[in-house]
């Protein structure tokens, strides 16, 4: 027994000095995204969902302080520090993503069409969860102002990108609104149609809801026009729809094929939302509208070529910004050629010019259009962040294509009464979304 105790001890001493770690010269720290390693299912700290759907968190590395970027770089998402200077991989396999409205998690989308999932992840990276494994297509990720859940679209119809009108038809005629809440796991169906928007106070939701006609313009002969932005509370009760897309002309309550993307104001009182109208002199229009959330008086705020990506509001309400892209730009450009990013106010009257005659619209350009311009966030309400194309610089021509369509773009300081004229990074995945972290 003697003998045995000893021949024990001195194995135990011997494996503990063969995993005693060696001391090396430390490295400089890696600045740059990494490769996604394989999932591993014993790897400490790491949430692993079902191996056939799990995309493997890929981020150790610590939340930056001073200020971060969050947006895509080939796929992933990834984080890029104001004062440091560096990107750090967040995760893998990125199609769309939302910050929430405390700063520590992230609801992202990984994979695209039906093959995407819903995800939380914390903002370091290192805890995650798959929240959906359903086949549905999703989009339009919103946090509720708490913190607290998720609502999103989720659509049976195999569509990666709703982001032009018959694409967004078919996505939206498939789809409903889900409310999922972080601590039970619950989902609930708010409603059927697509574009959900939780209101700032946290009371409502307003959403699209499904198209109900076909329509002569378009080759798709399902259902792709006629549509409402519905009001409802946060049980999916007591709904009204303040709009109606009937196709009516532009000046009147009911005009446009669909009403799509309501947004906000920061006091929960008002909508703007955005309405296409349809092909007028070879390229596809919308108009920029705002409603009264409690009595639907309806105000004209302005126009644009193309489908509308994105409509932000500025920190104190004041103003607000959107991103275009124009699909059926008549030149035949595509690529950055056809995004386009402006800021107005809502100050005052101006003359508005489109095929039907001229109307007035509420609110004054507040910036200098910014041509290939893409997603953007505010960081105040003087400067924003902004993507825009590779070596972009003031004075590119406009009438010229730029030849660089599938290269990634760069991420400039915005001063909205002026000119980007300071580059911050590079590598920004064409059409990735972008959220600024104090």
């Amino acid at each position: 027994m003697r003998t045995l105790c000893l021949l024990l001890v001195g194995l135990m001493i011997l494996v503990s000095c063969t995993s005693m770690p060696t001391t090396s010269p430390t490295a400089p720290p890696d600045t740059n995204p990494t490769a996604v390693p394989p999932p591993d299912a014993t790897a400490t700290g790491e949430v692993v969902a079902d191996q056939a759907t799990a995309t493997p968190v890929i981020s150790t590395n610590q939340v930056p302080d001073g200020g971060e970027l969050i947006y895509i770089q080939q796929g992933e998402l990834v984080g890029y520090g104001i004062q440091t200077g560096t990107t750090r991989p967040i995760f893998a396999d990125v199609s769309d993503f939302t910050v929430s409205p405390d700063g520590t998690m992230i609801a992202l989308i990984s994979g695209q069409g039906a093959s995407g999932e819903l995800w939380i992840v914390s903002r370091d990276g290192n805890e995650a969860s798959q929240l959906t494994d359903d086949q549905q297509s999703l989009d339009a990720l919103q946090w509720l102002p708490d913190s607290s859940g998720i609502v999103f679209a989720a659509s049976d119809a195999d569509i990666a990108n709703p982001h032009a009108w018959l694409e967004w038809a078919a996505f939206c005629r498939a789809s409903v609104i889900i409310k999922l809440t972080l601590a039970d796991q619950q989902r609930q169906i708010m409603g059927e149609g697509c574009d959900p928007a939780v209101s700032p106070d946290g009371k409502r939701i307003a959403y699209g809801t499904r198209p109900t006609r076909s329509d002569a313009q378009a080759a798709d002969p399902g259902n792709t026009a006629g549509n409402h932005i519905r009001l409802i509370n946060m049980k999916g009760e007591n709904g009204w729809n303040p709009v109606t897309a009937a196709g009516g002309e532009p000046g009147a309550a009911d005009a446009g094929l669909v009403a799509y993307h309501p947004t906000w104001s920061t006091d929960s009182k008002q909508l703007l939302y955005l309405t296409f109208i349809g092909m007028r002199v070879e390229t596809d229009v919308n108009l920029i509208n705002m409603v009264d959330a409690y009595d639907a008086t309806y105000t004209m705020l302005g126009t644009f070529a193309g489908w509308g990506r994105q409509l932000a509001l500025s920190p104190d309400g004041t103003m607000y910004g959107y991103s275009t892209q124009n699909t059926s730009d008549a030149r035949g450009f595509g690529g950055w050629d056809i995004w386009r990013s402006e800021i107005f106010d809502f100050g005052g009257q101006r003359e508005m010019y489109l095929p039907e005659g001229t109307f007035m619209a509420v609110g004054q350009s507040i910036s200098i259009p910014l041509f290939m311009g893409q997603h953007f966030a505010w960081i105040d309400n003087t400067q924003a962040y902004v993507v825009l194309p590779p070596d972009w610089a003031p004075g590119i021509a406009m009438n010229e294509p730029y030849e660089r369509m599938d290269e990634p773009g760069e991420l400039w300081l915005w001063p909205i009464n002026n000119l980007p004229a300071t580059l911050v990074t590079t590598g920004v995945e064409l059409g990735s979304p972008i959220h600024f972290i104090p």
